[in-house]
């Protein structure tokens, strides 16, 4: 007797409600072998059946889906299309909205899909089925988009000072000069797509299942406790705590992702290390993202992208961790610079240049890099 693919069925199983989905699967189960296989083979009928339940799919969460994929589009357009300083134009809206429209809000997203899934189905593999059918569908229309807007978005973003500069800062961290690097502006793009691309996928898979594993303790731990009001009310409750984490990441996200970066560093990378964007010829380096914690700075150097002339590069003496101007957070302007300095009671100074100060000029692509005491450096380009 032929039988439908089976991860369709798991997948039918998920997606309908308990009160209909015995019916629903029954009737398209006899329509599959009574009609469909005699009339075309088990093939096309195979196919059919998986046009009946990606339709059922789609009809159920087809509003997450265009969430998912309105989010990425308006991120990826105004991360391409920015001010030539690098700033988004974005930067005004308050910070509950660029939350949401930065990646984490995907994730958020694919969690609500998660709780309203389940809710839906009253049971977890309901949500499970939810949030990874929209983590799948965003993933290819990410690919989809990556493919169609590469040529245009790259031509954009050549002609853009701030991407340039990302790229020469990329070339530079190779040790290889960007006048003698292979490397093209487009090679480095499509590169750094693919990577985005299979970082995302990662993140929407993991974020799947560690939702869905969520939604499976509540199913089997909680649910069998309750009646068939309680189930309800539980189901309402955690359908708001679905929509919690894009409330949650719009209030607090902006204020843990510094945090986090300090962590990091912190354990792997050297110093935190934040550029303000350019703005009026001067630009401040942030270097203590903590807003408190006292960095350890063991060397600071600037110099040319083009070339990899060093400009400025100095030391301090005695090596200390000590908070300055609030807490650490320098200022580099278009013109002279003070090569020598006091940062409270350390003293840096430069051993290029000799002179009492060093010059950067306008629209010249500088790497700015600092190391700590253990040898791990940052790095971050800026163009006054």
């Amino acid at each position: 007797m032929p039988h439908p693919p089976e991860v369709a069925e798991l997948i039918l199983r998920g997606l309908l409600p308990r009160d209909i989905g015995e019916t629903v699967s029954g009737d398209l189960l006899e329509e599959y072998r009574e009609s469909r296989v005699p009339a075309v083979g088990e093939f096309r009928a195979d196919l059919w059946y998986w046009r009946q339940v990606g339709g059922m799919w789609l009809r159920a969460y087809w509003w997450l889906v265009v969430s998912a994929v309105l989010l990425h589009v308006v991120h990826d357009v105004f991360d391409t299309f920015r001010a030539p300083s690098g700033a988004s134009y974005l930067d005004g809206l308050p910070a509950v909205v660029l939350a949401v429209l930065s990646p984490v809000g995907l994730v958020g997203l694919v969690g609500l899909a998660t709780v309203y899934g389940s809710c839906r189905a009253e049971r977890w593999q309901g949500g499970f089925v939810a949030a990874l059918g929209v983590s799948v569908i965003a993933w290819l229309f990410m690919a989809a988009w990556v493919i169609a807007t590469f040529h245009s978005f790259a031509h954009v973003q050549q002609a853009n000072p701030y991407w340039v500069q990302a790229w020469q800062s990329s070339i530079h961290l190779t040790g290889v000069p960007p006048h003698a690097s292979e490397e093209t502006f487009q090679h480095w793009m499509y590169w750094d797509g693919v990577g985005a691309l299979i970082f995302a996928g990662i993140v929407l898979l993991v974020t799947s299942l560690f939702f869905g594993g969520i939604g499976a303790l509540v199913d089997e731990a909680i649910f069998p406790l309750a009646g068939s009001r309680g189930r309800r009310v539980i189901s309402r409750v955690l359908l708001c705590l679905g929509a919690a984490p894009l409330v949650v990441i719009g209030l607090v996200g902006p204020r843990t992702v510094p945090s986090a970066e300090v962590a990091l560093w912190a354990a792997t990378g050297g110093p935190p290390l934040e550029f303000d964007a350019p703005r009026d010829g001067q630009v401040i380096a942030h270097m203590d993202l903590m807003r408190g914690l006292p960095p350890d700075i063991a060397r600071i150097r600037i110099s040319e992208v083009a070339t990899g002339a060093t400009v400025w590069e100095v030391k301090p003496a005695p090596a200390l961790r000590v908070c300055w101007n609030g807490c650490w957070n320098l200022t580099l302007r278009a013109g002279p610079n003070p090569a020598s300095f006091a940062a409270g009671r350390q003293r840096f100074t430069a051993s290029v240049p000799k002179a009492p100060t060093f010059v950067l000029a306008r629209g010249t692509a500088y790497l700015f890099e600092v190391w700590d005491s253990e040898g791990r450096v940052q790095r971050h380009g800026f163009t006054l």
